[in-house]
Order: structure tokens, then C-alpha cells, then sequence
């Protein structure tokens, strides 16, 4: 008996160990060095302080508002703020001191009459989805002044944006282990990008969105990792946050079906089936008072088609038709772009060259990768990944094309919060491809360095970029 036992522990830790070598030989290198990890949690220490810095530069010196629909989403806070229910589209007008501060004459009186101020008199915003209003109504009662209301909005979307960072490094841990570290430096890479961080430091929808992107993905990885049927009750939860947040989340509704998908093919239990469901029931719930509003007062479940009628005339005054074969050249100009504000330009040649060449490092190289894991790319599960930024821009397309937008959703802000994921993809692919960890620390450095320079160059000219 004692023998036989015997034999099976050998068996076992024979099993073990051929587990650790076919591990070991998909995850490519091994532990970082204690000199590599000193050097890339330096380079993270620094890129977080970065984004802290700029981030608070923007804040104070970005005019009021930027053009990107700023003042239209600050007058959502505040009508939720004031009445303690949704403005409706349509019938709500710009508020007379989001109209003032635009002009930069608050606190004395605006000379505007909202009601023939065409689109910008309207509070043109209400047809979004209501909870990051809701989330940030708080925070515009801590003032009185209506200017300082918006600085701490502007405020509160820093701090969600440290959130969304804390967040990615939770999923990079849980998706890398002992390289957590490079995929961080990876997320804070995109975090740094003056895109993002400008868009995450004005006032929108997108403040939360983007943490809500990444708390999603990271507990739909752990239910696919662990196989947990139950784990997709919380995802379907949070999937219908999102949906509440940004109509561009329903991108993760097929994402959640897949990873659900997934787990019920692999173990076959129809228990599985119940608890996809129960987890897409939860999430119509979530979202279900929003769209009865929608119901009650736009008889549809969503106001996107008024929103298009009121904001014709602007995004497409000549009613020109969107076609098919507009969206490859659209899909490289605008999605595989995504490094600057939309509303910000470089003028210097040397910045405008390098950008290019820093933007070819994300969706490009993200393309290669998943071609080069072959098998692989399904097998690790790091579609998980990709799969949110597919749906993404597979979203604009359907917009653009079915819904006539005339390219309002091909712009890159719409991917940011899907953005994130494809850094991490990279750097994780690079590591079940690769054998050692020195390019990638070196990539990750100079990339890092390249966007504190152009920070550093854009600073002087921010207070001269465009403003409504």
C-alpha cells in the first residue's frame, strides 16, 4: 500500500512539474531581475507622477469649455445636482451659467438667449445614459461658484482616472503574475497619452467609463480563468453598469456573451446556461429604469434618434451619405491614431513624426501578435483583450453606416476605454512570444520618456487651445 502510494506522489509531482515546464514555456520569460523590476517600478513611479502633474496643469490652464461637448455633459451634473432627476432632450435648455463661463463673463449675466442659440443653447448631452451624472452631482455641491463647480469636476475625473488605474494594475497582475509590472507600464502608457488624459480631465461620461471598462474586463477574465459560473452574476452586474454609463460599453454585451459562452462549452453544465442568463437578467435591470425614462418620455429606449435630428445641421449640414468605403481609410486615420486630443495639434514636424511612430507600436502591433500566437491567442485567453476594442469599433461602424452619424462615432475618444486592453494584450503576447524581457523594458522606457517630452512640449499652448 505504502508503495503504491509512493508511486502516485512521484506520478503527481512527475504531473506537476511537466505543468510548470508547458507554464513556464507559454508565459516565455522568466521572473524579472531585481534590477529590472527596480527600473520599470521607477519608470511607473514616474509616469503616474506625470499624469498627476499634466493632468492638474490641464485642469487649471484648459480653457472653459473644450469643445468636445464639455459644457453640454457639466449641464447634466448640474440639472441632476438641482432638480434630482434626468434633464430631457429636447425640452431642457444650456443653463445660463454654463453659457456665461463660456463666454468667460461669469459670474455677471451671459448675453446669450439659449432658446435661438441653435445647438449649443440646448443641453444637447441628455440623451447619454445617466449614472456618471448621477455619481457626480455630489461632487458639484461641494461649491457654490459655478466655475469652481466645473474645477472639481474636472477634479473628479482625475480622480477616477487614478481609479482606473489602481484597477489595471489589479487585472495585470491577475493576467501576468510575476511580470504584473510591465503589463502596468504598458496601461500607464496609454493613461499618459494626451488623449486619454485630457479626455479623463474634462467633464463627460467617459470619467467613469473608462474605470468601469476595466473593472468589467478584469472580472470576466477571473470567470473565464477560474471557470466560475457565478462569477458571471457580477459580470453581468457590471456589464449593465456600463451600458448605464456610456452607450459605447454595450460593446462589452458580446464580450460578456463569449467569455460566456466560453465557459459553458468547456464544462458542458447546464448550470452554466442558468447562470449566463441570470447574469444577462441582472444587467437588463441595472439598466431598466433608464430605459422605461427613455420609453415615457421619447417612446423609444433610447433618445439617439431625436439626438441626431437636433445635432444634423452641425455634424453633417449637407446631408451627405456615409458608405462602406469610407471605413477602411477612416479606421486607420482616426482609430489608429489615438495619441492626441481631437481638438489639440502639433505643430512642430519632429513631434508630429514620432507620434506617428508611437501610434504604429499599439494596433498595429497588436494585430501582428495575435496573428503570430496562432492557437495560442485563443487557448491563454487574451482575446479576452482584443475582443473589446473589435466590438468597439465594429459599435462606430454601425452607427456610422446604419445610423447615418456621417463619421461622429469614427473619432478616437470612443476607443479609450477599450484602449487600455490592447496595451496589455501587447505586452503579453510579447511575453509568450520572446525570451527576454529587455526590448520590451526598453520600449516601454523610451515610450515613457517620448510622452513626458511632449507633454513638457504641449503645456505652454494649452491655454491657447480651442475653447467654446
Amino acid at each position: 500500500m505504502a508503495h503504491v502510494l509512493l508511486e502516485d506522489s512521484h506520478a503527481a509531482l512527475q504531473r506537476r512539474g511537466r505543468h510548470e515546464k508547458a507554464r513556464t514555456a507559454e508565459s516565455g520569460p522568466r521572473a524579472m531581475s531585481s534590477a529590472a523590476t527596480v527600473w520599470i517600478a521607477a519608470v511607473i513611479v514616474a509616469e503616474i507622477v506625470a499624469i498627476v502633474v499634466f493632468g492638474s496643469i490641464t485642469i487649471a490652464r484648459y480653457p472653459l469649455w473644450s469643445v468636445i461637448d464639455e459644457g453640454a455633459h457639466y449641464d447634466n451634473v448640474i440639472y441632476v445636482a438641482a432638480h434630482g432627476s434626468y434633464p430631457v432632450l429636447g425640452k431642457s435648455l444650456a443653463s445660463p451659467e454654463e453659457l456665461a463661463i463660456g463666454q468667460g463673463r461669469y459670474p455677471r449675466p451671459t448675453t446669450i438667449n439659449p432658446k435661438t442659440d441653435g445647438v449649443s443653447g440646448l443641453d444637447y448631452e441628455a440623451f447619454q445614459p445617466p449614472l456618471y451624472y448621477y455619481l457626480a452631482a455630489p461632487v458639484s455641491l461641494l461649491s457654490s461658484n459655478y466655475h469652481t463647480k466645473a474645477i472639481l469636476l474636472r477634479s473628479f475625473g482625475l480622480v477616477l482616472l487614478m481609479v482606473a488605474i489602481g484597477l489595471f494594475a489589479r487585472l495585470s497582475r491577475l493576467v501576468l503574475k510575476d511580470h504584473w509590472l510591465l503589463g502596468l507600464a504598458g496601461g500607464l502608457l496609454v493613461f499618459l497619452m494626451p488623449g486619454v488624459l485630457v479626455r479623463m480631465v474634462t467633464i463627460s461620461d467617459i470619467n467613469l467609463a473608462v474605470p468601469l471598462a476595466v473593472l468589467i474586463v478584469t472580472e470576466l477574465w477571473i470567470a473565464w480563468e477560474r471557470q466560475s459560473h457565478r462569477r458571471l452574476l457580477l459580470c453581468g452586474f457590471l456589464v449593465g453598469c456600463g451600458v448605464l454609463t456610456d452607450l459605447y460599453l454595450t460593446e462589452m454585451v458580446p464580450v460578456y456573451v463569449c467569455v460566456a459562452g466560453a465557459i459553458i462549452w468547456r464544462n458542458r453544465a447546464k448550470i452554466g446556461i442558468a447562470y449566463a442568463a441570470l447574469g444577462g437578467v441582472i444587467g437588463v435591470l441595472v439598466a431598466l429604469p433608464w430605459l422605461a425614462f427613455n420609453e415615457v418620455k421619447y417612446h423609444a429606449l433610447t433618445a439617439s434618434a431625436l439626438a441626431k435630428r437636433e445635432q444634423l445641421a452641425l455634424i453633417n449640414p449637407e446631408h451627405l451619405r456615409f458608405t462602406i468605403g469610407q471605413l477602411p481609410g477612416l479606421t486607420v486615420i482616426r482609430f489608429f491614431q489615438p495619441l492626441m486630443p481631437q481638438e489639440w495639434f502639433v505643430r512642430s514636424a519632429f513631434y508630429a513624426y514620432v507620434i506617428l511612430l508611437f501610434e504604429v507600436l499599439l494596433l498595429p502591433a497588436a494585430i501582428v501578435l495575435a496573428i503570430t500566437l496562432g492557437k495560442r491567442f485563443f487557448s491563454s485567453g487574451l482575446w479576452i483583450f482584443v475582443l473589446p476594442i473589435v466590438c468597439n469599433i465594429g459599435l462606430a461602424y454601425y452607427i456610422d453606416l446604419g445610423q447615418q452619424w456621417q463619421a461622429g462615432s469614427m473619432v478616437p475618444r470612443f476607443i479609450y476605454p477599450t484602449l487600455p486592453f490592447v496595451a496589455l494584450f501587447v505586452v503579453a503576447a510579447y511575453l509568450r512570444l520572446a525570451s527576454s524581457i529587455r526590448p520590451l523594458v526598453v520600449t516601454l522606457t523610451v515610450s515613457g520618456l517620448f510622452l513626458g517630452a511632449l507633454w513638457v512640449h504641449l503645456v505652454p499652448t494649452i491655454h491657447h487651445t480651442p475653447s467654446a
